[in-house]
This record gives C-alpha cells, structure tokens and sequence, in this order.
C-alpha cells in the first residue's frame, strides 16, 4: 500500500501538534474544581483557626511597666518573697488603666496586673486638634497631688515619667503637669486618673449653665414680701 506525499505531510503535522505542550491559559480539571468550590482566598498552607478565637481582635492596648518591687510576707512557717508590678495600659484613643499584680515571679506579675488593667479602664476627655486637656485641674489620693493644665500644640508633654506614661497612653500631646505632693508613683498614678476623669468638655459647662439659667427665678418672678 503506496502513502502520496500529502499524507505523510498530514501525518508529520498530526505528530508534531501532538509533541507540543499544552496551552498555559487552558486550566486543568483539578483547577476547574478548586476555582469552582474552593474561596478565592484559599490557602492550603494556612494553619487551621480554632473557631471560638476567629473573632477575638487584635491587641489594640499598649501598657507601660512603672514600678516593680519586692514584697515580704511573714507567716507563721516563716517569710514568704513575691514582686509586685504596677502596669498602667491604654489605646491612646481616649481609654487608660492601671493595675497592681503580685506573683513569685516578675514575668507573670505583669501579665496579672496588665490583664486586671485591661478590665478597669477609664474614659478620659481630649480637647481639640492639639489633643490636650479641656481646663486646669488638681487630682488627689492621699498626700498626692497633681496639677494639670492644657497646653498649645507644638509644645509636647511636659511631666514626671509617672505622668508622662498615664498622659501618653490616655492620648495627650500636648500637656502641661507638675506633682504637688508626693512621688509614690502608685498615688500619683491615681491622683493623675482622678483628676483627668474629672474634667469636663465644653458642651457639658455649656449644658450646665443653661441648667442653672433655667433654676435661678428671674427678678421680676420673685415674690415681694412686704415689710410689717
């Protein structure tokens, strides 16, 4: 059986079409599968999340170290040795903490006090875009006392590092401040809190005024008694 020529030229381009790679843009099955089923942000490498932390957030909450000590407790059984930690924590959005934590060691002193901060935080009040405070206020605890007044922008935090931890974490930018009393850094810590928790925007001075306006009788409504 004799073969012409352009059969065994349609042979030869049947042999070579076959010889060529597939096409790039053409997807496998497998890649059919995967586009149809599988999400567009599917990662096979992903490690597996546990579904009760999927939404926890992430940790928006800084926290400063200010004082680390030792403590002695003396039993019957003889003296028993922890440290104590004072963390303050905030989110520099308006929201401060502090808290004491004690434990043997250091390292887990402060996880307990940040993690009792976290859970006894305070909201504050920023005024303005120089982010400083509304008015001057003194806050006490004990035989502390800390002065606080508002500054211009560009003027920055001028504070103890006590102060200067609570006013950063709370927001502040620009702060004036100045410790009246004593420098246990536990009470200044309160004495700071206390006295930014205090403090009042504009609108609530505006809303009282117009409360007392209101309560105060006018002249003319006051009742004339007369003289016997």
């Amino acid at each position: 059986m004799f073969v012409n020529e352009e059969e065994n030229k349609k042979l030869e381009v049947a042999i070579e079409e076959t010889k060529k790679p597939a096409a790039k843009n053409t997807p496998d099955t497998s890649e059919l599968i995967a586009i149809e089923f599988l999400p567009g942000n599917f990662d096979p490498f992903a490690r597996p999340v546990n579904p009760r932390f999927a939404n926890r957030r992430e940790q928006e909450f800084e926290e400063r170290v200010l004082q680390i000590k030792r403590v002695i407790k003396v039993t019957k059984g003889g003296r028993r040795f922890k440290f104590s930690a004072l963390v303050v924590v905030g989110d520099k959005k308006g929201r401060v903490g502090y808290a004491i934590g004690k434990h043997i060691e250091v390292p887990e002193a402060i996880k307990k006090a940040s993690r009792q901060a976290k859970k006894n935080l305070y909201n504050v009040k920023i005024a303005g875009s120089s982010e400083t405070v509304p008015h001057e206020v003194i806050g006490h605890k004990g035989a502390a006392r800390v002065m606080l007044k508002p500054a211009v922008e560009g003027k920055g935090i001028i504070a103890s590092d006590v102060v200067r931890a609570v006013v950063e974490l709370a927001g502040y930018r620009n702060i004036y401040s100045k410790n009246l009393g004593t420098n246990n850094p536990l009470n200044v810590v309160i004495a700071t809190v206390e006295g930014l928790t205090s403090m009042k925007s504009a609108e609530e001075f505006a809303n009282l005024k117009k409360e007392f306006v209101k309560k105060v009788p006018r002249k003319d409504d006051r009742k004339v008694v007369s003289k016997p």
